[in-house]
């Protein structure tokens, strides 16, 4: 059975180190999410994760109960900034700009050959930001309002463009 969240927390906050792998795999897609973009890398991200957990661990005693998640998502993204700072001060050449892609989580999918067509197709009907929402939902399983921590954006606004990137996908499926 999952305990909440807030429970865990309390638990952990007295000493209970059980509680953290309750903790763990609650947050862990939505942290990885949230650094993931900054990053553009998967192992990085994987590290810098690795990293918030550990400094959450560390600072436990500090939070005071408002909001676990987002606690957690803003370590992650500051420790992914300075990461992201730190790897930026190199001076790349002309040449490196033209191998370096756009993050996308398109990217990050895993398509079976059969289907791969056709999601491309109805993919491509979306912006960047709809296509970020759309597969954060279906793909991560992560709720709109984790979507709004990841992508720093109200969640009346995530469930509009999930709605209007539905739509959108609707209309491209149905003309073929």
């Amino acid at each position: 059975m999952n305990e909440p969240l807030d429970a865990l927390v309390r638990r952990l906050q007295a000493g209970d180190r059980t509680a953290f792998d309750g903790i763990y795999e609650q947050t862990r897609k939505t942290v990885y999410f949230s650094v993931l973009p900054i990053l553009r890398d998967r192992s990085l991200a994987d590290d810098i994760v690795q990293d918030s957990y550990l400094k959450m661990l560390d600072s436990i005693h500090s939070y005071r109960e408002d909001n676990f998640v987002a606690y957690l998502v803003t370590i992650a993204k500051n420790l992914a900034y300075n990461e992201y700072k730190r790897r930026t001060r190199v001076v790349y050449t002309d040449a490196d700009l033209d191998t370096i892609a756009p993050f996308s989580y398109e990217s990050q999918l895993e398509i079976k050959a059969g289907n791969e067509a056709i999601i491309r197709k109805a993919l491509s009907v979306l912006d960047e930001t709809e296509k970020s929402v759309f597969l954060l939902h279906n793909v991560s399983d992560l709720p709109h309002r984790e979507i709004a921590l990841v992508l720093d954006k109200p969640i009346g606004t995530i469930t509009w463009l999930y709605s209007r990137a539905v739509k959108k996908i609707r209309a491209a499926v149905k003309e073929d």
